[in-house]
């Protein structure tokens, strides 16, 4: 029924309300929007304002060049794409972004006066691979509801294309530190534009983003650009990211990694050169080269020392030695830490949530503890013990009793220390009357936790404290990570203490007046007043403390200081490196937390929504532009030139289990639906000229996401493309499968991400078509006349349907044998597409899952009511008396953002109904009327066209909605508290029914469904979950082949899959643990149609999983051949003389289930069994007199 996209949950382009406009000297003008604060109003966002020229070709792996100046009104307000970067984090290490990405964000209080305001400028982390400045990843909301300062967030390069040198003029390196520094300048010259104060400028950043600020007040170059710095859980101190001491070493084994001819002995000019010829995707994919033991490359991602008189040098020495030498810029200066266990926990977490892998880290353990504390080359295995002896430790394993402090060592080597030397020794030599230098220490434990969401743990398991980058959620949001705090809350009191303190130092330079630091505290090792955030969600507190454990301080200096070295690959053997990559990331994976797309965590089958996105991490948050690439980089191009359409470039990608296929996406079938073609039928795309760049696909349909805890909006109103996926090799026309996604007709994605083509490729015999469709209102609000007829989502796929008959030949795809199959809303839509006579003669067979078109959720009764109440939500003026002309044209001017945020307004509880906009019954438009009466009338006749059609189910449909409410305890008590009105509203009665006749209906669900009791509890559980199932999709299934078969002899299979796997979607509908309790839930069978490498991780290939893959497709190809899905030989035809002769059963279907014997894996058989006595009650209650006659 709802399904979510999460493929477009990770590259957005979010678009907020009402326009502004600020003209900025020799650049141009721009034109900004609102956004909504936190606990305040909405504030001024200014997105996208590009401070450099795009570094690609042959600015690519140079410094970088200031933008040039724009003419017009550039549109500043949309978040642009984040830099192109490969998420480790992934299992399937999902590449994403863009190589145009050096772009900056400006937020500004709506209130202001003549006073300029200090300016903040946020550096993200991602350990210099990857992460986002993008408002959904670091989100400006807390510091803005302050309203007192101008906050700057920016995009710099990641990985290779930030940080591979040559060592010397011809690739210098530190272009991504370069680029902080270049927004820097930009910042100079032009906030005092925006009302900002260009002499009270604050660089503030987390993790690597701390690192980065440290950096800048050590790089010459950076001097006089900021006027105070925060340096969070991070400092140029931490082991893992020292300067890099070989670059050129490390930039020709990419290079020969990637086949560039003598890569080994080019000059450095011609190695620079073949590395900014080589395409992209090349280049980045290069980096798993460099990966020995590690599945988190940072370790190569570094600042170098440039060469003295290099152009626009960034270092010039080691860091380190002229920070211990006094040679940086004193600035007031903020350093902070989150708990030690908290800190040090991630890749004991890891490793600790798995027994697998904790017993694999246990045989070695010696050696993968000196891998987590991130030892120097050469460390013995001795002075490991040393260190475990200096604290005390006997043990030998990680487990239970010593997590927390193994946890707590970890913390110690990999940020206390590193972060007490920086301190203590910038406090030897620095100016702190004039400069203060104050430390901060978050050990509030609050409701969320960066590292336990990562680590697959949970406050209850351990007590491990605020983790790194805890102290980070309470200072920016981070809605795809985490459902906002409640206002009420004291996670949200927190977030106004740190945020004021942290503002109070971007004005003053004071964080707390008791907190500053002075030379003499650190006499002895010992420690100055640091500011201390403690409690929990029953308590806050904060005081000022001076105490520090430094335990085994001495050893870590004698290590680390001098050199700061980190392990070579080879350090330890086959075995150790197998169980790191399995296991973990060193604690400097922590410097990656801001990663929008996740930790491997996230994609395990007991991974949340919140997971999905990361889907997250990462999110990543810019546009659907980026290139979705699994196993090795396109070597060839290939081209396809329908005359209609044009000439098309596409690209080959890796199939699952075989080789590549060929791939063509994001091809425009439709005008793009904006300005006036907003709420209009959809327009034929004319001929594209020159060769269009069909290797990447596009951004999803704009859409608010009511299955996120945090509903987010994100998407593009320019959407309407589709993707054609073709095996490479080809003898004769091949049957066309045309899917339509999901998502309640208000979300869903057609892109890779999650609709992957790799397991239908994998056949060989198919050729595979997506397509995006408008959503939400934009593709299903009406005023039920020819001023806004509605449908316009189905008339999308329609018109992609159109689409594929005119062109799909010129793909090898045979036009006469086109199946149409989607999934819940998509299943919904194939059926529709059935129905009607606008579809006629598109496509020869129809398979519809989850999802009919006679569901509760089909079709919209009041339209017209509904687009004045939407009208009214958005502020359109006298919405309830225009003219159903002028409300549309008023309609077509509100914001996107706005039109959706006014939907929320058509809700009755939390998210319900989900789907509030649906396809109408159209009314006054003739022959383009793609609905012309009611579904269930149109079947009630038994007329459409004689294809045959296949039928599919899974036993918890209801899931999709009754797992958020039962994971939530908050949300499931408040159901229970207006139980009877929330469940009569979610049955969707008629509207006809009389109260008595909504009273006795009632009773007879709660009798049979709740066994009389009127709440959720234990108890009823399974019946809540049996209620929504039979009343969204069982009732309307058995209708529609009865009545199909009472009228027509058309070819009708079925199928219900009950294979219960190790990966469910149960665990997308909520944040609580529910792996494996529902069963086999809505969504389940997609995981064995499509891969999906944003929500999950791959099964293996030889696994049970894998055979369920190749039947279950097989089953789909076989259909789209020859009209019959495969096996049907043993099952009888079903007719209506089949039903009526099975009082409790339905006519045979196929079903995909566990085999009884689990060496086995699964089966295929046939069976019968179906609730038919759950028919026949609600039968009664809706007067179903089909069912009676």
């Amino acid at each position: 029924m709802l399904f979510i996209g999460v493929g477009a949950l990770i590259f957005l382009a979010v678009a907020y309300g009402d326009s502004l406009d600020v003209c900025l000297k020799d650049i141009g003008c721009l034109r900004g929007t609102m956004m909504p604060g936190y606990q305040s109003g909405e504030f001024e966002a200014f997105m996208g304002i590009p401070f450099a020229q795009p570094p690609v070709g042959p600015l690519r792996l140079k410094n970088p060049v200031p933008s040039a100046a724009w003419e017009g009104v550039l549109n500043a307000g949309m978040a642009q794409d984040s830099c192109l970067q490969r998420n480790y984090f992934a299992n399937d290490r999902l590449v994403m972004g863009v190589e145009d990405c050096l772009y900056l964000n400006v937020f500004r209080p709506k209130e202001r006066d003549d006073n300029p305001l200090p300016v903040m400028v946020y550096i993200h982390s991602g350990g210099f691979f990857t992460g986002s400045a993008h408002p959904v990843a670091s989100g400006p909301e807390y510091l803005m509801d302050t309203g007192r300062v101008v906050m700057v967030s920016i995009s710099y390069r990641l990985g290779p294309f930030g940080f591979l040198s040559t060592g010397d003029k011809n690739m210098p390196g530190n272009f991504g530190l370069k680029d902080q520094r270049l927004a820097l300048q930009w910042i100079q010259q032009h906030i005092a534009t925006f009302g900002g104060d260009p002499q009270k400028v604050t660089i503030f950043g987390h993790s690597a983003g701390g690192i980065s600020t440290h950096l800048h007040m050590i790089s010459p170059g950076s001097k006089g650009l900021f006027h105070k710095a925060m340096s969070l859980v991070g400092t140029a101190f931490i082991a893992p990211v020292s300067v890099l001491k070989d670059p050129l070493s490390q930039a020709r084994k990419l290079a020969k990694e990637m086949g560039i001819d003598r890569a080994e002995s080019l000059s450095t000019e011609d190695l620079a050169q073949a590395l900014r010829d080589v395409d992209p995707m090349k280049l980045l994919l290069s980096v798993d080269s460099l990966i020995t033991f590690d599945p988190v490359p940072h370790l190569h991602s570094h600042p170098v020392v440039e060469e003295v008189g290099s152009p626009d040098a960034f270092l010039v020495e080691d860091p380190l030695k002229a920070h211990l030498e006094g040679r940086i810029n004193q600035v007031p200066w903020v350093i902070s830490l989150n708990s030690r266990a908290g800190e040090g926990s991630l890749s004991l977490l890891r490793a600790f949530s798995d027994p697998q892998r904790m017993a694999a880290f246990n045989e070695n353990f010696l050696e993968h503890l000196a891998m987590v504390l991130n030892l120097p080359e050469g460390t013995s295995t001795d002075m490991v013990r040393d260190i475990l002896d200096a604290y005390g430790f006997q043990g030998d394993s990680l487990n239970n009793d010593t997590m927390i402090s193994l946890a707590e060592i970890s913390g110690d080597f990999n940020f206390y220390y590193p972060i007490y030397e920086t301190a203590s020794s910038y406090a030897s030599f620095a100016d702190l009357e004039k400069n203060p230098l104050t430390i901060y220490i978050f050990e509030f434990g609050g409701l969320h936790s960066v590292t336990l969401f990562y680590g697959g743990s949970t406050h209850e398991d351990f007590g491990l404290g605020a983790g790194h980058m805890d102290d980070g959620l309470h200072t920016l949001r981070m809605p795809f990570l985490f459902e906002d705090f409640p206002k009420d809350s004291l996670d949200a009191k927190v977030v106004q203490r740190i945020t004021s303190l942290t503002t109070d130092f971007a004005k003053t330079g004071i964080f707390y007046e008791g907190s500053t630091c002075k030379a003499s505290d650190f006499v002895d090792q010992k420690m100055c007043n640091y500011f201390h955030f403690g409690g929990n969600t029953e308590k806050y507190e904060e005081d000022i403390r001076s105490s520090m454990q430094l335990t085994a301080y001495p050893i870590w200096k004698k290590l680390f200081i001098n050199a700061c070295p980190r392990m070579p690959s080879d350090r330890f053997g086959p075995l150790s490196r197998k169980v790191l990559r399995e296991i973990f990331s060193p604690p400097a994976l922590a410097l990656c937390f801001q990663s929008l797309r996740g930790p491997p965590a996230m994609i395990q089958p007991r991974a949340p929504l919140l997971l999905l996105l990361l889907l997250l991490m990462l999110m990543l948050l810019g546009q659907l532009s980026m290139a979705l690439v699994s196993g090795p980089p396109p070597l060839d191009r290939l081209t396809v030139c329908p005359p209609s359409v044009g000439c098309l470039k596409g690209i080959h990608r890796q199939g699952f289990q075989s080789e590549r296929f060929e791939a063509f996406m994001g091809i425009p079938y439709a005008l793009p639906p904006v300005g006036d073609l907003r709420f209009s039928n959809p327009k034929v795309m004319p001929k594209l000229l020159g060769v269009y760049d069909a290797s990447e696909p596009k951004m999803d349909c704009i859409q608010k996401n009511y299955l996120l805890p945090t509903p987010v909006i994100y998407g593009k109103e320019d959407c309407l493309y589709l993707n054609v996926y073709r095996p490479e090799i080809r003898k004769t026309p091949l049957p066309v499968m045309v899917y339509i996604h999901g998502g309640g007709f208000f979300g869903g994605s057609a892109g890779p991400g999650v609709t992957g083509p790799e397991y239908f490729m994998d056949s060989g015999e198919v050729i595979l078509v997506t397509m995006a469709y408008r959503l939400g209102p934009f593709g299903f609000l009406s005023t039920q006349d020819a001023a806004m007829p509605g449908n316009f989502g189905l008339k999308d796929q329609n018109l992609a349907l159109r689409w594929v008959q005119r062109n799909i030949r010129f793909f090898g795809g045979d036009p006469h044998r086109v199946t149409v199959f989607g999934q819940s809303a998509g299943g919904v839509a194939a059926h529709m597409h059935l129905l009607s006579p606008r579809s006629q003669g598109l496509f020869h067979r129809v398979i519809s899952m989850s999802g009919t078109a006679n569901v509760p959720f089909a079709i919209a009764e009041e339209p017209l009511e509904q687009a004045r109440l939407l009208a009214e939500f958005a502020q359109v003026s006298d919405a309830r008396n225009l003219s159903t002309a002028k409300l549309t044209k008023a309609l077509r001017r509100v914001a996107a953002t706005h039109l959706l945020d006014a939907g929320d307004g058509l809700k009755f509880w939390d998210v319900d109904h989900m789907t509030n906009f649906r396809p109408v019954v159209e009314q006054g438009v003739g022959s383009e009327a793609f609905l012309g009466e009611h579904p269930r009338d149109t079947l009630a006749r038994g007329e459409r066209p004689p294809i045959p059609l296949l039928l599919g189910t899974v036993p918890g449909e209801g899931a999709v909605r009754v797992v958020n409410i039962l994971g939530n305890e908050t949300l499931c008590q408040s159901f229970n508290s207006r139980f009877d009105e929330l469940l009569q509203e979610l049955m969707e009665f008629p509207a006809y029914f009389s109260q008595d006749r909504l009273n006795q209906s009632m009773e007879l669900l709660v009798e049979e469904y709740f066994r009389g009791q009127h709440e959720v509890n234990e108890e009823t559980v399974q019946g809540f979950m049996d209620l929504i199932s039979d009343r969204g999709f069982k009732q309307p299934l058995y209708n529609t082949i009865r009545k199909d078969v009472c009228h027509t002899s058309n070819p009708l299979y079925l199928y219900s899959f009950n294979y219960r796997g190790p990966l469910s979607y149960a665990t997308a509908y909520t944040s609580a643990n529910v792996t494996g309790k529902y069963g086999v839930v809505h969504c389940d069978d997609l995981l064995y149609l499509f891969r999906s490498p944003l929500i999950f991780p791959d099964f293996e290939r030889n696994s049970t999983e894998a055979k369920v893959i190749h039947s279950f497709v097989d089953y789909f190809v076989q259909f789209a051949k020859i009209g019959k899905p495969r096996g049907v030989e043993s099952v009888t035809p079903c007719s209506i003389e089949v039903l009526q002769s099975r009082p409790n059963g339905i006519c045979d279907y196929q079903e995909f289930a566990n085999a009884p014997a689990p060496s086995k894996g699964f089966e295929v058989h046939v069976a019968s069994e179906f609730q038919t006595n759950r028919v026949k009650l609600w039968s009664l209650i809706l007067n179903d007199k089909l069912y009676q006659s």
